[in-house]
């Protein structure tokens, strides 16, 4: 009865995978939060597997995520000094945030891995399997400064091919960012809904500060960032004096970004992020910085 049940419930699992929406728990203190909230930490996500770069292509994925979904409304993992809260707590003071109606999102990615038979129109033939993988992406929601306090979770599940490089390079979302994409938007709609904004694609290329002055590590991070570039793209950024590279502005259009620009901030300012970028287009802001566009290069007030 024990295994029956089991079977059950892991083909009840199987099926919300293709096709239902994500599960949400509240808890009264996340609802009252709820409408004070004007920004949202990332927190270093938790990830089930290892390998050259997961973690950060995976803490990229979800910044990019939250950045869209926010409206630019959103401190990235990539700009705390670590993930206690007095840690958080010092980071927003440093980018001037209200820590008072902030939430921090911790991400876990749980992967399972399963086969499946193809399609076998002779009934003669033995049908050939395929293997898919099913991403379970959760994100328990916290106010800064009660991190002990849970006040709800959201929880995803999408599958995918195990490589999803073909869907990549036409354009398509892998499995695992489509994942995160639905736990977050539900996230940010439930608990945060003042900041909470239709998503418009957006790809904003970072190079990391800890590589910005070595060509080969620079090339290296990007392809493990970024998989979605293509050579060229990654070519121009990694020898470019610039951090950024623009392919989609999306909310950044209008700070005036092109798809194909290259961007830097003057002066060597290193602590500049994309997502810093954001938020200043969030605000209206019009940050000085440069840019490269046509073989020339300008620096301008945005």
């Amino acid at each position: 009865m024990a295994r029956a049940k089991r079977a059950l419930g892991l083909g009840m699992l199987l099926a919300c995978a293709a096709g239902c929406g994500a599960t949400v728990e509240v808890q009264p203190l996340g609802a009252g939060y709820a409408p004070t909230i004007v920004t949202v930490v990332e927190m270093p996500p938790a990830i089930d597997w290892t390998g050259p770069g997961a973690q950060p292509h995976v803490q990229r994925l979800a910044a990019d995520s939250l950045l869209e979904v926010t409206g630019g409304r959103t401190v990235i993992a990539d700009e705390l000094p670590g993930s206690s809260d007095p840690e958080v707590q010092a980071a927003l003071r440093a980018l001037g945030e209200d820590g008072a109606n902030t939430l921090t999102f911790s991400i876990s990615i749980g992967i399972g891995r399963r086969l499946v038979k193809n399609a076998n129109p002779i009934a003669s033939f033995t049908a050939t399997k395929r293997l898919l993988v099913d991403y379970v992406v959760r994100v328990e929601v916290r106010h800064v400064g009660a991190p002990g306090s849970l006040l709800g979770s959201t929880e995803f599940i999408a599958t995918g091919p195990v490589d999803e490089s073909a869907a990549v390079a036409s354009g398509e979302k892998p499995a695992l960012a489509l994942a995160l994409d639905e736990a977050l938007d539900e996230a940010v709609r439930t608990f945060a809904p003042r900041i909470h904004t239709p998503r418009r694609p957006t790809l904003i290329v970072e190079v990391p500060v800890a590589v910005a002055g070595d060509l080969i590590r620079r090339l290296e991070t990007l392809q493990q960032l970024y998989p979605e570039l293509s050579l060229a793209q990654n070519q121009a950024l990694a020898a470019s004096r610039e951090r950024f590279l623009v392919v989609q502005p999306g909310h950044l259009a209008k700070l005036g970004l092109r798809p194909g620009d290259l961007v830097g901030v003057p002066g060597g300012e290193t602590r500049a992020t994309r997502a810093a970028l954001a938020r200043a287009a969030a605000r209206d802001a019009r940050p000085l910085v440069a840019i490269v566009r046509g073989g020339q290069r300008y620096i301008i007030s945005m």
